[in-house]
């Protein structure tokens, strides 16, 4: 169950990163196609602006042209919605100039509150509760430190989490207590390959995991967390860049210095020493786990094909290692925040550890 959950969550986390770093198309009105319009320079290195066409193609189609003169190519069109303004100026069949409103190079750069719906909602009020811890809910007057709201925001939604935990570990001690029975089963059916055979080890494998009370659906449970996980990614991301106003009192300066940086810091070299101690907790959270799973087989034997799935996990562990600390160096804030996530879990894992003999014993009484 630790692989299946290793796996999964590092699938996860691939698949919202890839998400995050794709582009936008031509046709729609985004950051980017905005950006790739060029507005027209005159003097001694002249640049042509782009064509009404051009923009057009880039933007889709106009909101409002009735400030533009088809005949002269001047004037200026406008695309609006609830979310965004765009304006282009053109002279002569050129972009002269634009501006825009609402537009965002990704939704990691977005205010909070620029954006409507449940998602959104969520991503807010998880961002108030940390507003209002950074001054400990009042107790520090008109102060209000991003470090102190982060750390509670953190310490209460991991501890929230708990629960989730805790029966992902049980199931994970399960595991371990079905194995020898499992192994047998597997030796016993070793070689026949008939269907008659494969039907009965099915049968008797799924008898086993019925007496020790293992559902499969427990595998997922780690999965619940993802949502609220990555709404406080996007939090930490996007706090920063987010006016006061947002969270009830746009009368508040955030601090956001932290010892040597502060945590909306996007500059690498002084994030590096952080995203070296994200690397190394992550590094050590991952090692204790595969050290205490393999510690737990060293009783029975393991197949070539399981030694080559442990191999395989350890170089996941090492590509999450080394993803982790890359996206630390380009957010201060992000790595803090992986600080408190990754020593929190090794506070759990030493707890779960501490009690997993006496935990193990209780299951056994109930089998």
């Amino acid at each position: 169950m630790k692989k299946s959950k290793l796996i999964l969550t590092f699938l996860v986390m691939l698949l919202v990163f890839g998400l995050a770093s794709c582009g936008t198309k031509s046709g729609e009105v985004s950051y980017a196609n905005f950006e790739s319009i060029v507005t027209q320079v005159t003097g001694t290195t002249p640049v042509a602006g782009s064509s009404y066409n051009e923009v057009v193609t880039l933007l889709g189609t106009v909101a409002d042209y009735t400030n533009y003169d088809n005949n002269t190519g001047t004037g200026f069109v406008e695309w609006t919605s609830e979310e965004y303004y765009v304006k282009v100026t053109f002279t002569t069949f050129q972009a002269t100039a634009k501006e825009q409103t609402g537009l965002y190079e990704s939704v990691y750069k977005t205010p909070i509150g620029e954006k409507t719906g449940v998602w959104e909602w969520v991503i807010t009020q998880i961002a108030i509760f940390t507003f209002h811890a950074s001054n400990l809910f009042g107790l520090l007057g008109s102060t209000y430190y991003y470090w102190i709201g982060l750390l509670i925001m953190t310490l209460v939604i991991r501890t929230l989490g708990w629960p989730v935990y805790a029966k992902s570990n049980d199931l994970t001690l399960k595991m371990q207590m079905a194995q020898p029975d499992l192994d047998r089963v597997k030796e016993k059916y070793s070689g026949r390959t008939d269907q008659a055979s494969q039907q009965r080890m099915q049968m008797e494998t799924m008898d086993i995991y019925k007496k020790y009370k293992i559902n499969f659906f427990g595998c997922l449970m780690p999965l619940l967390q993802m949502p609220i996980f990555i709404a406080m990614y996007q939090v930490v991301q996007r706090f920063p860049l987010t006016s006061t106003s947002v969270f009830g009192d746009g009368s508040v300066i955030m601090n956001t210095n932290f010892l040597w940086t502060h945590l909306g810091n996007t500059n690498w070299l002084p994030n590096l020493p952080l995203a070296i101690i994200v690397a190394v907790t992550m590094f050590l959270s991952q090692w204790l786990m595969q050290h205490r799973q393999k510690q737990n087989q060293k009783k029975r034997y393991l197949d070539p094909k399981t030694q080559q799935s442990q191999k395989s996990m350890q170089y996941v562990m090492y590509f999450m290692v080394i993803m982790m600390g890359s996206i630390a160096l380009g957010n201060a804030g992000i790595a803090f925040y992986w600080i408190i996530g990754n020593s929190y879990q090794l506070f759990q894992s030493y707890m779960a550890h501490r009690k997993s003999d006496q935990r193990q014993e209780q299951l056994r009484k109930q089998f």
